[in-house]
């Protein structure tokens, strides 16, 4: 990213860390196990639908992989440790997840300028990546470089907020025209999901159930997961 763009990404990340916020991503938390469990089993049915429930064999890169959390359960679904690839701009958090997945390759550097050749990866991943990304052009220069190091017909995953939250400036949300701007040309599948996370705090504390059946409410749902595959060569001169 650009310097001041990779800096204030940074300061960003101390201050969520200094206010304490572990609890709150904690599977030991009931509202954030619940966004967890949904999220994943979309994930799997849109896994299904692009590259197969045979995942031996394809590589995937996660884009702002932080601590190795969400390339975990990849290795549950069947990537390979060897073909699963992290990087992320926080040296911190680039070494424990080295510590925590000691097969899986991961790199400390810039989303702008992935250190990868161009058709690497069968599946990029950016999981609440974007929405950390307050510059239009940076956010455009990290989906163009997921693109390129994916193979033709590869697959980029993207989950993020599609509102914003009034009590975060640090974070800005990824609308769905935005996406489709930057990636033209690609057909895509989505999906909106995660019930609004104060509502779902309070309400998971006395039934889970409860939360199940709002998330059913599009207009309670604060995130999106969308599907973007790369052309291939036969797609692009139909």
């Amino acid at each position: 990213m650009t310097a001041n763009e990779n800096d204030r990404v940074r300061r960003a990340y101390q201050k969520r860390k200094a206010k304490g916020y572990n609890y709150r991503y904690s599977l030991f938390n009931k509202a954030f196990l619940q966004s967890v469990q949904e999220r994943e089993r979309v994930l799997l049915s849109m896994l299904a639908r692009t590259l197969g429930t045979t995942l031996s064999g394809k590589s995937v890169l996660d884009i702002g992989c932080g601590t190795g959390g969400t390339l975990l359960p990849m290795l549950q679904y069947g990537f390979e440790p060897e073909a699963c690839f992290g990087i992320d701009i926080l040296p911190d958090r680039i070494a424990a997840a080295r510590k925590r997945l000691p097969n899986v390759t991961f790199e400390y550097c810039s989303a702008e300028r992935i250190p990868f050749e161009e058709g690497s990866f069968d599946l990029a991943t950016m999981f609440t990546c974007l929405s950390s990304i307050l510059s239009d052009s940076v956010r455009a220069e990290v989906c163009r470089e997921s693109i390129r190091v994916l193979k033709p017909g590869g697959w980029v995953l993207i989950y993020d907020f599609r509102v914003n939250n009034p009590f975060n400036p640090d974070v800005r949300a990824v609308g769905l025209k935005e996406l489709k701007r930057y990636y033209s040309g690609c057909r895509y599948i989505t999906r909106t999901l995660t019930l609004l996370p104060m509502l779902g705090r309070i309400v998971a504390k006395c039934s889970p159930a409860l939360c199940s059946l709002l998330s059913l409410c599009p207009f309670l749902r604060t995130h999106r997961m969308t599907m973007f595959q790369k052309p291939t060569a036969r797609q692009n001169t139909a």
